[in-house]
């Protein structure tokens, strides 16, 4: 046990080494992004694509409030606060991208028409920069919270709330944006000139406020994406892995937005197409985080069903120790009396010879009755012994044999046999009693001999004597002994053959193949 959690430890490590490297590769892999973007003006990191743009817009909506949904409904089984807060912060990424889509989509100006570009709007900037900065937060609360121990309440709230407040701000930049500190220069511009230039639409570039926002936004996406490496170290949880990694793409498309702001309707900025890979990311997460979900759910249903064999074996063991017992204690016994009634009616001196001769008759079919009655308890007591193994339990039945019925019974067995189902080993053991039962009724014998071993991947069962064996093929349908190791034999997958002949003896042979499962019903005509 000890040893699978060490392995289950190193195992766990490994994977929450394998993010940290993943994380220090995506660092790299953005930071040489950003700089070729600066010092390459032919990628440049502003480009005029209307269609693209509705695009973008219209995806990051939709996944957005896709991943809302599952956080929810992860919070509804686990209950953990992390989950509460990722589904109210992608939210509101939800309604901020959708705000964003509802201008795309809004009337173009006819002086901008032939560029591809809607007019722009301060409102705009602003909504989107509200909501990362709102949904940055919020991630950052959540994993914190969870990481801390803290219990969250009015769960509803906390959902809504925030996308409530957004909505507010929505309507509160659309009608009163002139008055709130302008993100771009775009709109200084603008309001400075006294009619709208329709020759060149004028490049965005960013205040020292708009600036500002969007730094603090990409700090809160980085603090966020620590804090859930974090708490993913801690739970384990796939999809907080790759939430970690979609939160360095988030924060260094605010830092993108930063230095080049997207103003215009229609116009693609590299913080877009960051944005837009932090959506992805998020899908590949939720795709990952179903797929360790189902092999999870595989795995515990394993367990499950081991833990039911286990449970019904151990069931199994406890009846047979109390039909041992009740035999024990009350057949055995009263026969037991009986014969002892018997023997004193036989001692009589006014008994007539034929009443002692029935009595004596008696006797016999009570000492029969108690050697069965015997059996039986030492069969239901070895079979409720798990801890002992097939060859020991073949081992303890054959010495007992023979010191019940006064014959010469060997048992060979060249080392420890293979663990075979508890059904087949059951099925093994009922196999030779029935066996040895048939040699104390049939084969006038005094030597029988019980030989177990491996053979061609079969545990193979002899039992052979120096009867006065039989001719097989004259065998009548009633005889009930071999019929019933026959199939016992077919319901653990095994095969039995008989080799007899008249003055020389009988050997039964019963082989089982391992690793094989017994088979539940029997074949018409087995």
């Amino acid at each position: 046990m000890l040893l699978t959690r060490s392995f289950a430890r190193v195992a766990r490590l490994d994977r929450l080494d394998r993010l940290d490297a993943v994380l220090a590769a995506t660092v790299v892999v953005l930071a040489s992004f950003s700089a070729a973007v600066v010092f390459l003006p032919m990628l440049g990191g502003q480009h005029v694509e209307a269609g693209l743009d509705l695009v973008l817009d219209t995806f990051a909506t939709v996944v957005t409030f896709g991943v809302a949904v599952v956080a929810w409904v992860r919070y509804r089984e686990i209950g953990a606060p992390v989950a509460l807060f990722q589904a109210s912060a992608f939210l509101v990424l939800a309604v901020a991208s959708g705000a964003s889509l509802l201008f795309v989509v809004g009337k173009l100006d006819v002086a901008l028409a032939d560029f591809g570009l809607n007019m722009p709007r301060e409102a705009q900037p602003q909504i989107t920069t509200a909501g990362h900065l709102m949904a940055a937060a919020l991630l950052a609360i959540g994993a914190a919270a969870s990481l801390g121990g803290v219990r969250v309440r009015q769960h509803w709230l906390i959902l809504l709330g925030p996308a409530v407040a957004l909505v507010a701000i929505i309507q509160l930049a659309s009608a009163w944006s002139p008055l709130i500190p302008p993100l771009s220069s775009v709109f200084i511009l603008n309001s400075s000139l006294s009619t709208w230039s329709t020759s060149q639409p004028l490049p965005p570039s960013p205040t020292a406020f708009g600036l500002g926002l969007n730094l603090v936004a990409g700090g809160l996406f980085v603090l966020a994406a620590e804090l859930t490496r974090r708490h993913h170290r801690r739970a384990g949880a796939m999809g907080d892995g790759f939430l970690a990694v979609g939160l360095v793409f988030a924060a260094c498309g605010e830092f993108h937005t930063a230095f080049y702001p997207g103003t215009y309707g229609g116009l693609v900025t590299s913080g877009d197409m960051l944005m837009v890979a932090f959506a992805v990311v998020l899908l590949i997460g939720i795709e990952a985080d179903s797929r360790a979900t189902r092999a999870a759910l595989g795995r515990a249903n394993e367990t499950l069903g081991r833990l039911k064999d286990v449970e019904v074996h151990r069931a199994a063991l406890e009846e047979r120790t109390r039909l041992s017992r009740e035999l024990h204690d009350g057949l055995a016994q009263d026969l037991w009396l009986a014969k002892l009634k018997i023997g004193r009616l036989t001692a009589m001196p006014e008994l007539s010879p034929e009443a002692k001769a029935v009595c004596d008759e008696l006797t016999g079919a009570i000492d029969t009755g108690l050697a069965d009655a015997r059996q039986a308890v030492m069969s239901l007591r070895l079979g409720s012994e798990p801890a002992m193994s097939l060859r020991d339990l073949m081992a303890r039945y054959v010495d007992d044999f023979g010191d019940r019925f006064g014959l010469r019974a060997d048992f060979e067995c060249a080392g420890e046999l293979p663990r075979l189902t508890p059904r087949a080993e059951a099925e093994l053991l009922r196999i030779a009693q029935e066996a040895l039962n048939n040699v104390v009724r049939h084969a006038d014998a005094t030597v029988v001999r019980v030989r177990a071993g491996v053979v061609d991947s079969h545990v193979e069962l002899l039992v052979g004597d120096n009867g006065i064996g039989f001719e097989p093929s004259e065998l009548k349908d009633g005889c009930f002994g071999l019929a019933s190791m026959r199939e016992r034999a077919t319901i653990i997958g095994g095969e039995l053959t008989i080799d007899s002949r008249p003055q020389d003896g009988t050997r039964i042979r019963i082989r089982v193949p391992l690793n094989r499962p017994a088979r539940h019903h029997l074949e018409v005509g087995q």
